[in-house]
């Protein structure tokens, strides 16, 4: 939340349309025109797309006005333009008046896989005892992590950041915005996702250690104490280091963790002689991790164990991510978000302890560069050992079909995309089935499992 006259002193801009009244207040920022809040301030970026073009459609859609670089045409003549030399050094510089007019605390989470859900576990934590600020979907870019700050009210008592990484330096630079006081690294897997756009895993490492480079000597890291790269990482860091998750010299430790079919993950989570049960509202004992990290951002910041651990429980967990959904006849697992080979590896271990017939819906796993043959392999290997049915979806799953047929399969279907996809299952679910949905984002799989909890992607009268 912020004002016209917050803004132009921010970025330097002029009112070049409507009125330039400094006390107008927006409800935060928005770049893409179909997602908009009404009240908020467009910006017209450029990147695949131009900004500029969808300015007007933004009006039209409740946009309190827009930054740009150049007057679009088809604006109506009362819209509010503010003209500025660079919209995004506008939005940084903005974020940034935000930030230091009041600098709430801070935890930065960061990691190759895990990071949004444990985003989401310590908005539930923290939430127990503060009003929370947090990344909206994977807002964690140079993009992203500026219009959170944007949505700054002055209830918010705390902020939880997602950080990405893709070149060095990136994180370094965010953290001179979000100023974490809490760094939490989730996991670096052998085969991490977006492996492409960096030259190691080594790489990747280094880069996530820039969070906890940039952390106070009176902060705190917290680095799961069960992956040994980002074990590895603490001496980058002044900051006090607290190892969490099931190693026996972890400071914040699981105990007793356990799980019944698809229902959440149970555990005792211990610490500083302490102890406490908590639930994670979602199956797979590879969200441990998130979980245990939200408690621990949590107590740092000053929620009791036994407070945060409750609350824990009460998470919302993000969308398309491992999400147990009813389709009628079928169990959906919902995990359609995005893959990595250690997330399918995952998904797969959860499916094979699913009740009935175990059906995988399972795409193409992107940007994994050199590492993506052996990973479609591999992963078609372990599908044909978790599931009694495997449909691969996309260009590359059709490595993973044949990996999983020459591993003794007998039903494992190749579909060019999502569409043909749901033509498959239709023809071969059966009720009763638990089908689980997991693929890289871009091959659409969102829509399979959609079709899947609607029950239209099962043919009436299977049997």
């Amino acid at each position: 939340m912020f004002t016209l006259g917050r803004l132009l002193d921010a970025s330097a801009g002029r009112v070049v349309r409507g009125t330039a009244d400094p006390s107008l207040t927006f409800r935060g920022g928005a770049f893409d025109s179909r997602i908009l809040e009404p009240g908020t301030l467009f910006f017209a970026l450029r990147d695949q797309r131009d900004g500029h073009d969808f300015v007007a459609d933004a009006i039209a859609r409740g946009a309190a006005g827009a930054v740009v670089e150049r007057v679009p045409g088809g604006v109506p003549d009362d819209a509010l333009l503010v003209e500025v030399g660079s919209v995004p050094h506008a939005l940084r510089r903005l974020a940034e008046a935000i930030r230091a007019e009041r600098e709430i605390p801070a935890i930065g989470i960061t990691g190759n896989v895990g990071k949004t859900t444990a985003k989401q576990a310590a908005v539930a934590t923290l939430g127990a005892r503060f009003r929370v600020l947090a990344s909206a979907s994977s807002y964690n870019n140079e993009i992203g992590v500026p219009l959170t700050f944007l949505a700054q009210e002055p209830t918010h008592e705390v902020a939880v950041i997602e950080l990405g990484f893709y070149v060095p330096g990136e994180i370094t630079d965010l953290c001179r915005l979000v100023r974490p006081r809490i760094g939490v690294i989730t996991a670096i897997p052998e085969r991490p996702v977006h492996y492409s756009r960096t030259p190691s895993v080594e790489a990747i490492a280094s880069g996530k250690a820039e969070l906890i480079e940039a952390l106070p000597a009176d902060g705190v890291a917290l680095l799961n104490a069960d992956d040994p790269r980002v074990r590895a990482l603490a001496p980058r860091t002044n900051a006090r280091v607290v190892l969490f998750g099931e190693a026996e010299d972890a400071a914040l430790r699981a105990t007793d963790v356990r799980q019944e079919g698809l229902g959440p993950l149970q555990l005792t989570v211990r610490y500083r002689g302490e102890h406490a049960e908590a639930v994670m509202p979602m199956p797979g004992r590879h969200f441990l991790v998130a979980g245990l990290a939200a408690i621990g951002a949590a107590v740092e910041t000053g929620v009791p164990l036994d407070e945060a651990a409750l609350a824990l429980g009460t998470m919302e967990p993000p969308a398309h991510r491992m999400t147990v959904r009813s389709g009628g006849e079928v169990t959906v697992l919902d995990d359609s978000y995005n893959a990595s080979p250690a997330a399918v590896e995952a998904a797969l271990a959860l499916l094979r302890g699913a009740p009935g017939r175990r059906v995988a819906v399972v795409g193409d796993m992107r940007e994994l560069g050199s590492l993506s043959e052996a990973a479609h392999v591999d992963a078609g290997r372990d599908a044909a050992r978790s599931a009694d049915v495997l449909v691969g979806v996309g260009e590359l799953a059709a490595t993973l079909v044949r990996s999983a047929r020459g591993a003794g399969m007998g039903e494992a279907y190749h579909a060019g995309d999502a569409a043909e996809a749901i033509v498959i299952l239709r023809r071969v679910l059966r009720p009763g089935d638990t089908v689980l949905v997991k693929g890289s984002r871009v091959i659409g799989l969102d829509s399979v499992a959609d079709a899947l909890a609607s029950g239209s992607a099962v043919r009436r009268g299977a049997a």
